[in-house]
């Protein structure tokens, strides 16, 4: 896979790296501090393996392993909990096999995230609420590392523990209340330290537009995105209950074991109805509760077949089993997969931002700026490549004004930041109007090159231009138009944004050969350059 994962992943690798090199939290030493990640647990796992100061590919590569090595400690874990619950050989391997195969685990891998330690926090949980006496602990232990894993995971914790509330003593229940509060206030406590905040800069920027996905039909698609991996199974549960089989009376004689298994995966149907339709991969939010679906599934059907144990049986169930395996192929990574054996694609990739980092990296140098500033929504493999720039986060997450006051804050960040390039496109530009404010219109113009659009502070392309590194060429020239017509975000943007870059009527570009289209600024057939002014 290489580089050609979800570039989320990379944006962590990011803070990781410069928290390991620096101290401090942030995309590059010369970035925003800000709480830009979604695992605090991630983040400083690899912070750990970042002080060994990996390359970047190795990064990414560790990062992999390291997500990988997560899902082969939660299949084990699986497994322990199968020998719990006393399933016999055939549904133990039914359930371990089928997980070990499930189709999201391969871009959860491939991405090198953290949704498979969040796996293993529960099933750590639900392993010690599965004992006769469950060990505070190793529970305590499974609380924190599930609540540092994920923000949504204080549902999940506290949804198992409503699951046990009722056992006598109420050991464990107490067991997960204390340990979840203990580690809400210690992560609190850091962020009012660090951040001056309560709550990670994520959970602020996704209550806006483009993340913000709260219609009735996207809601509707985040909840059954859970449910429906299972739908055939389910639905062969519903006519065996029509036949005969007595799903109530299981569901009655295992009705503690059900419930620690049922409530966080009610929590994950909950987040979905109230988050929406996610970004990324299909099956990432809920990833967690599979290993837990797969243990219901298993419970509920071993009933069955035992109860008048046949070939018939056992055949019918694991069938069920391999279709699931089947439906879960919709978070299969073939895309990325396809794009890294063809050497890389255009995509939300590492690799894509990697190379718009080239690309700005050749402007910087030619305008001698040592530390430049760059307004982009496109982050990880950018910040991985190029940690000598101060980047500002166009996508809100790891900007702490976006992510609390929301696009209509741009105007203020793009006056006080004044970045020296712009790389924009999509509902990232649109949100906030970039291109209508003031400030942009009058301060920046269109640059290319390295196949890249994007926009040049002009005081700056004027400096490149003086030293006779650049210059500013008539952008209905033929060369020009066929370059902005295949260049790599196109049909990746919008009506809007060609409209603006075209509106000025002139592309900057550097007198230098481009991977791409060759110097733009040589004296050609189609030659006209432009004086800056």
């Amino acid at each position: 896979m290489g580089d050609n994962g979800w570039d989320d992943g990379a944006i962590t690798l990011a803070f990781s790296r410069t928290f390991a090199h620096h101290g401090v939290v942030a995309l590059t030493p010369y970035s925003e501090t800000v709480e830009g990640f979604s695992s605090v647990s991630w983040f400083l796992l690899n912070a750990l393996a970042a002080l060994a100061r990996p390359s970047y590919d190795a990064s990414i590569l560790v990062s992999q392993v390291l997500a990988a090595l997560c899902i082969v400690a939660s299949t084990a874990l699986l497994s322990r909990t199968c020998a719990l619950l006393r399933l016999d050989r055939v549904f133990t391997t039914l359930t371990v096999v089928t997980f070990a195969a499930w189709g999201c685990s391969f871009s959860e891998a491939s991405n090198g995230m953290e949704m498979g330690l969040l796996a293993a926090a529960f099933l750590i949980l639900v392993n010690e609420l599965l004992l006769p006496q469950p060990r505070l602990l190793l529970l305590g232990a499974g609380v924190v590392l599930a609540v540092t894993t994920r923000f949504e995971a204080l549902l999940y914790v506290g949804l198992l523990a409503l699951a046990v509330a009722s056992v006598p003593g109420r050991r464990a229940f107490w067991g997960i209340v204390i340990a979840c509060l203990g580690t809400v206030l210690l992560l609190s406590s850091w962020r009012l330290a660090v951040f001056s905040d309560l709550l990670p800069n994520t959970f602020w920027a996704k209550r806006w537009p483009p993340y913000a996905a709260f219609g009735l039909v996207s809601r509707l698609r985040g909840a059954v995105e859970l449910p429906s991996l299972f739908i055939v199974p389910v639905i062969a549960l519903v006519i065996l209950r029509r036949s005969g089989f007595d799903l109530a009376g299981v569901l009655q004689a295992r009705r503690r074991v059900l419930l620690i298994l049922a409530f966080p995966i009610v929590g994950a149907v909950l987040t979905g109805g109230l988050i929406g339709k996610p970004w990324g991969y299909y099956g990432r939010m809920p990833y967690f509760a599979f290993p837990l679906a797969l243990l219901l599934l298993s419970v509920v059907l071993s009933s069955w077949v035992n109860a008048r144990r046949s070939t018939f049986r056992i055949g019918a169930a694991a069938g069920l089993y391999v279709v699931s395996i089947g439906l879960s192929m919709a978070g299969f990574p073939s895309g990325s997969l396809s794009a890294a054996f063809k050497g890389g694609g255009f995509g939300v990739t590492p690799h894509t931002y990697a190379e718009s980092g080239r690309v700005f990296r050749r402007f910087a140098a030619a305008a001698d700026l040592q530390h430049p500033s760059i307004l982009t929504p496109d982050l990880g493999g950018l910040a991985l490549t190029c940690d000598n720039f101060r980047l500002v986060d166009l996508a809100f997450l790891s900007n702490r004004r976006l992510a609390h006051r929301g696009p209509g804050a741009l105007a203020e960040i793009l006056e006080s930041e004044a970045p020296e390039i712009i790389e924009a496109h999509w509902e990232w530009a649109s949100a906030g109007r970039l291109y209508d404010l003031p400030f942009f219109r009058d301060r920046y113009l269109p640059a290319f090159g390295g196949g890249t659009r994007f926009w040049m502070k002009r005081d700056v392309a004027k400096a490149i231009e003086g030293k006779g590194r650049g210059c500013r060429l008539a952008a209905d020239r033929g060369d020009i138009q066929e370059a902005l017509r295949t260049h790599r975000y196109a049909n990746h943007d919008l009506p809007e944004d060609r409209r603006a870059f075209a509106h000025p009527g002139v592309v900057f570009a550097l007198n230098e050969a481009d991977p791409t289209v060759g110097n733009l600024c040589e004296p050609g057939p189609e030659s006209r350059t432009l004086r800056l002014r």
